[in-house]
């Protein structure tokens, strides 16, 4: 399980880590999105080169809340909850945030209290 924290308006925020072609891991914050809910991972596109991932299928058009947009498809390696797990992810230009998308609701339970500060998942 891991403890999230809470945004200035009460985004769900967790930190995990990415693995990188190189085995190492990096952390990051990540906004668990509850409209992404086709995916378990986007980002920015620099971000997944520069972790060296390889693309699995390129150019899938997604409808986004701003409307539809383009999409390479990248094997990740990432480390939630004390296992790693291999995921397609999201990549596209402008990703302002790393998402975590709702596919992680159904392997790792969600709780929430906003009364008393807990946040969790897994």
């Amino acid at each position: 399980m891991i403890s999230g924290k809470f945004g200035e308006i009460g985004e769900l925020i967790f930190e995990i880590d990415l693995v990188g072609a190189d085995a190492e891991r990096y952390p990051i914050d990540v906004l668990l999105d509850t409209g992404f809910t086709t995916g378990y991972l986007a980002l920015d596109a620099q971000d997944v080169q520069s972790l060296g991932w390889s693309m699995i299928e390129g150019e899938r058009a997604m409808r986004m809340v701003q409307g539809e947009d383009f999409f390479d498809i990248y094997e990740g390696r990432v480390f939630l909850d004390e296992r790693e797990y291999i995921i397609p992810v999201l990549a596209g230009s402008g990703i302002s945030e790393p998402l975590l998308g709702l596919q992680w609701l159904k392997m790792l339970p969600l709780a929430v209290n906003f009364a008393t500060g807990m946040l969790t998942l897994g």
